[in-house]
């Protein structure tokens, strides 16, 4: 092959790799707030703006261009990082006394096996332990939110836990490794809540509440969330911020730690917020969303 021959080559494969890189989807990392149990796929009135901010992430996610949506859910706590692995999953009604129908729910979305492998390899090499579990089914964490999200259900899914150590630098490392595949279409959900103190829900009286219980903590929230990636990191100190342990009690964070691997998946720009509400009357909520 004559040098010109190999110089044209080299430019026509470089053309050819341009455009399928801009065909690809730069996927979005995005915190989703799932409400209470089933309600907000039953429709119950508390769960209301939940339930439709979850119908509107369309508005925010092009998901036709999606090749695949990994939910790190903070109804599955284990030791290690732990990867939904199989073709198809079951679910797992993992609440309880809610009404029959809410037990025989459906969302019958693909897994996707290969992308699990390819997620399970990059923890290894970021030195993250993790293992595959091709048995589990998909807690309400997942099945919840996408039954309002996308109920085409077409959309290769992968749960990904969170750690029982609750450990917000780890989580933010697992967000840090996960980045790196919204470059090819994958969009990262956290799910959880922004605020989560089951003591706290079970004592409010939604229709008589005025007082909101949670702002400092909701606006350093906002503050890390929506500002530049060095401003984010003090997401991993948020039991040193005023109203920390009241909003998510101590070891019992899980519904925060989705956020904070959302925040590591962030990438260099900056978030914004995508979701303002106040749940049961007192209780201030946000979602953020970094595209």
């Amino acid at each position: 092959m004559t040098i010109n021959k190999i110089i044209l080559t080299v430019i026509i494969f470089n053309f050819i790799t341009q455009i399928k890189m801009e065909d690809v989807y730069f996927a979005p990392s995005l915190f989703l707030n799932h409400g209470g149990g089933p309600y907000p796929v039953l429709g119950e009135k508390n769960n209301l703006e939940i339930a439709d901010a979850l119908r509107n992430v369309s508005n925010y996610v092009d998901l036709g261009r999606l090749g695949a949506i990994v939910v790190v859910t903070a109804h599955r706590e284990e030791d290690v990082v732990t990867i939904s692995s199989a073709e198809r999953h079951s679910l797992v009604y993992d609440y309880y006394n809610f009404p029959p129908e809410s037990y025989e729910l459906k969302y019958n979305a693909p897994g996707d096996p290969v992308l699990a492998t390819r997620i399970h390899e990059a923890f290894k090499t970021a030195g993250i332990a993790s293992r595959l579990d091709d048995q589990r089914g998909w807690d309400h964490g997942v099945f919840i939110p996408m039954m309002l999200i996308h109920p085409k259900a077409d959309i290769p899914i992968i749960q990904v836990s969170i750690l029982k150590n609750q450990n917000a630098a780890q989580h933010y490392e697992i967000g840090r490794v996960l980045y790196q595949f919204r470059k090819e279409g994958v969009a990262i959900f956290g799910s959880g809540l922004s605020y989560h103190n089951m003591k706290e829900f079970r004592k409010a009286i939604p229709d008589v509440e005025k007082d909101i219980v949670n702002k400092d903590f909701d606006s350093f929230l906002n503050e890390v969330c929506t500002g530049d990636e060095g401003k984010r990191k003090r997401i991993v100190f948020w039991e040193q911020e005023k109203g920390g342990y009241e909003s998510h009690p101590l070891g019992e964070a899980d519904h925060l730690m989705p956020l904070i691997v959302n925040a590591g998946a962030g990438g260099p720009k900056c978030g914004r917020n995508i979701f303002d509400s106040v749940f049961l009357g007192k209780f201030k909520i946000s979602g953020f969303i970094w595209d």
